[in-house]
């Protein structure tokens, strides 16, 4: 057991919700945070609002790593049909579709597409 003799100090890790409230404040506060930094769908907010503390921080530096990559969501989903469709002709379907995915999604699939390893 990790710092078990005495006289040693005990480690407590810092739980995500503390991490939130050191770094944001509130929930409410990450989750604009996170909506800020991205072009959002619509409705979305309410669906972050219901995510726990661990995966709104994961989808925090998930949507940092796609920003500083792509830019926007825009491009990275213009990105990734340019890897699906390199011949050019992309179905509208498949762009409205792309749109919905999450940061992580489409930077995952990007990786996918390009042959990138992880």
């Amino acid at each position: 057991m990790a710092n078990s003799k005495k006289g040693t100090a005990q480690i407590k890790p810092v739980t995500p919700k503390q991490q939130v409230v050191k770094q944001f404040g509130t929930k409410t506060a990450l989750v604009e945070a996170i909506i800020a930094l991205y072009d959002a769908p619509d409705g979305s907010k309410g669906k972050l609002q219901q995510g726990s503390n661990t995966k709104l921080m994961s989808h925090l530096h998930n949507t940092k790593r796609m920003v500083a990559k792509f830019g926007n969501r825009s491009s990275a989903v213009a990105a990734v049909l340019k890897l699906k469709y390199p011949k050019g002709e992309t179905p509208q379907s498949e762009q409205t579709k792309f749109a919905a995915f999450s940061p992580w999604r489409l930077m995952d699939l990007h990786r996918q597409l390009s042959g990138e390893t992880k």
